[in-house]
C-alpha cells in the first residue's frame, strides 16, 4: 500500500501520499474509507478513486531500486572520503556484560583477542585518508576499540602524524572510551589538540559496577570519576568537548540514572550525556523493555515536546534526545515532490566508507564501526588494494534485496533501515526473509515520526533551521 491514513487528535485526520510524499488533511469520512480499503474492504476505492482522479495517492511507477549515489561511486569513494575510524585493540581492559568484546551470549558481531593495531596500518590509513579526500571539505580522525587507550601511543603518534601529513583541510579527533585509561601521560600529550573524546558511562556506582567491571570482577565507577573530575579540573579544553554514551540495560532503574547526572550539573552537564539502549542489531536474543521502563521514557520524550512548544521547564526533559532532536529533520525527510522516480532507492542508508569509514586492526575496510565484523557482506576493501567498488555497490543498494516490497511500501521515503540492520552477519548477501522482519518496527516509527511532525505543524512549530538554536544546555528552544 502506497499510502497511510492518520490522525493526531480527534478530528484532525489525514493521509501521507508517498508518491508525492506529501502530507494531505482529509475528512473524517475519507479517512475511515481509506482506513476500510486498507483492511480489504472494497467499500472504500470509491474516495481512494477521487483522491486519483485528482492526480492523488497514485501508484508510484518505480521500475528500478537504485540508490542516485550508484552512478557517481567509484569518483566518491576516490575523492571525497571525510572520515576514518581505527579500531586500536580488539581487547579491553573490562568485561561490559553486553559488550561483544566481553564474550557474552548477547552479540556476535565482534570477536574479543590480544591484538592491537600496529603503527604501519595507522600511517597506511591516514596517507589512505589523505589520498582520498581531494573534495572534502574537512576530515576526522576517530580512534575506536575494544579499548582504543590500551593502544595509547598509538593514538598519540596517529594524531602527532595527521597533524603534520595533512594541510589545507580542518581536522578534528575523536575517540570512544571507557575512561579507566584517562591518565595525565595522556591528556598532556593531546590537550590542545581538536579532539572529542567520548566516555562509556553508565550511571552511579551500583549500576556502572554491575554493568562496567574489570576482569577481576571489581568494579569501574572510582577509576573512571576520579578520571573525569580530574579532566574537568586540570584539561578544561578537553573536558569542554567531552561527551558521556550512558547505555541503559534491560532491567535498570532508569530515574536513578537520570536522577545521577541530573544532581550532578558541574560535572554532568545536560548537553553532554546521552541515553541510549542496547541494540537490537547482530542478536538473536530479543531486547526487551519492560513497561514501566517504556512508560517512563515515553513520558520524557512527551516532556521534551511540551518543552520545545514552550509549554514545560527546559530542565525537566530528559537525555533521551534523539527523538527531538530528529524533529529538525521532517521538513528535509517529508519535502513534497512532485513524482517518486523511476529509478529510486529508499531512505535510510548512507554512502558505505564514504563518512564513517572503519580500519579494523588488520586494515580491512568496513562500512562504518557499527556493522559486524565478522560479515563478509561488510568487507569493502582494504589497506593493501582499496574499496571493493562492487561490493560497496551491493552494501549501498540494500534495497534492491527486497525490491517488490519496497516498490508498494508506504514508508519508502521515511525508511531507516540501513546495511546495520539488514545484515545478519551470517550471508555475504541480504537475506530477504531477515530484512523484511525488520519492516514493521521500522513502519511504526515512520508513523510515529508522520504524526509527530504533523502535530507540531498544526501547532504552528517553528521549523526554521535558522531560528532554531541549541541552547548552552544542550536542549533546542
Amino acid at each position: 500500500m502506497t499510502f497511510m491514513p492518520f490522525q493526531t487528535r480527534p478530528g484532525y485526520t489525514y493521509v501521507y501520499d508517498m508518491n508525492t510524499n506529501g502530507i494531505l488533511k482529509i475528512s473524517k469520512e475519507q479517512y475511515d474509507a481509506l482506513c476500510s480499503y486498507i483492511k480489504g474492504n472494497a467499500s472504500g476505492s470509491a474516495v481512494l478513486d477521487e483522491f486519483r482522479e485528482k492526480g492523488l495517492l497514485l501508484e508510484p511507477q518505480i521500475e528500478r531500486i537504485e540508490h542516485p549515489a550508484s552512478q557517481l561511486l567509484d569518483y566518491q569513494m576516490k575523492r571525497c572520503v571525510s572520515s576514518v575510524t581505527f579500531q586500536m585493540s580488539q581487547n579491553c581492559n573490562l568485561r561490559c556484560v553486553y559488550c561483544p568484546f566481553s564474550g557474552n551470549d548477547i552479540y556476535t558481531n565482534r570477536l574479543r583477542s590480544s591484538k592491537d593495531i600496529d603503527w604501519q596500518t595507522v600511517k597506511n590509513g591516514i596517507d589512505f585518508l589523505i589520498a582520498n579526500s581531494a573534495d572534502a571539505d574537512k576530515l576526522n580522525i576517530t580512534f575506536y576499540g575494544g579499548e582504543p587507550l590500551l593502544a595509547k601511543k598509538l593514538v598519540i603518534n596517529a594524531i602527532e602524524y595527521a597533524t603534520k601529513s595533512i594541510s589545507g583541510k580542518k581536522i578534528t579527533f575523536g575517540m570512544t572510551t571507557n575512561g579507566t585509561l584517562l591518565d595525565n601521560e595522556f591528556l598532556e600529550k593531546v590537550t590542545d589538540v581538536d579532539l572529542a573524546i567520548m566516555v562509556s558511562m553508565d550511571g552511579p556506582k551500583e549500576i556502572q559496577d554491575e554493568n562496567r567491571f574489570y576482569g577481576d570482577g571489581s568494579g569501574s565507577f572510582d577509576d573512571l570519576y576520579q578520571n573525569i573530575v580530574n579532566l574537568r579540573n586540570n584539561f578544561p579544553s578537553l573536558y569542554e568537548k567531552l561527551t558521556f554514551n550512558t547505555v541503559i540495560n534491560v532491567g535498570s532503574d532508569y530515574k536513578k540514572i537520570f536522577n545521577f547526572f541530573r544532581e550532578s550539573p558541574d560535572l554532568f552537564a545536560r548537553s553532554k550525556v546521552r541515553f541510549s539502549e542496547l541494540s537490537q542489531n547482530y542478536t538473536d536474543i530479543p531486547i526487551q523493555y519492560d513497561e514501566v521502563y517504556r512508560a517512563e521514557r515515553n513520558y520524557d520524550t512527551l516532556k521534551a515536546y511540551l518543552s520545545l512548544l514552550g509549554y514545560l521547564d527546559r530542565d525537566l526533559i530528559s537525555n533521551f534526545r534523539e527523538e527531538v532532536e530528529g524533529v529538525f529533520s521532517y521538513p528535509l525527510m517529508f519535502g513534497s515532490k512532485k513524482v517518486t522516480p523511476s529509478v529510486t532507492h529508499p531512505a535510510g542508508t548512507c554512502i558505505p566508507g564514504l563518512k564513517k569509514l572503519f580500519i579494523d586492526v588488520d586494515g580491512i575496510f568496513y562500512p562504518c564501526e557499527r556493522v559486524d565484523e565478522t560479515s563478509t557482506l561488510m568487507q569493502i576493501g582494504n589497506l593493501d588494494t582499496g574499496f571493493d567498488i562492487e561490493k560497496v555497490l551491493k552494501v549501498l543498494n540494500v534495497g534492491a534485496a527486497t525490491e517488490e516490497s519496497c516498490k508498494k511500501c508506504w514508508a519508502f521515503h521515511c525508511c531507516t533501515i540501513c546495511p546495520v540492520s539488514a545484515d545478519n552477519g551470517k550471508n555475504d548477501h541480504y537475506l530477504q526473509k531477515y530484512k523484511l522482519s525488520k519492516c514493521s518496527g521500522v513502519k511504526d516509527s515512520a508513523l510515529g515520526m508522520l504524526k509527530n511532525y504533523t502535530m507540531l505543524k498544526e501547532l504552528k512549530f517553528q521549523f526554521d533551521e535558522e531560528l532554531v538554536k541549541l541552547n548552552t544546555e544542550g536542549v533546542v528552544i
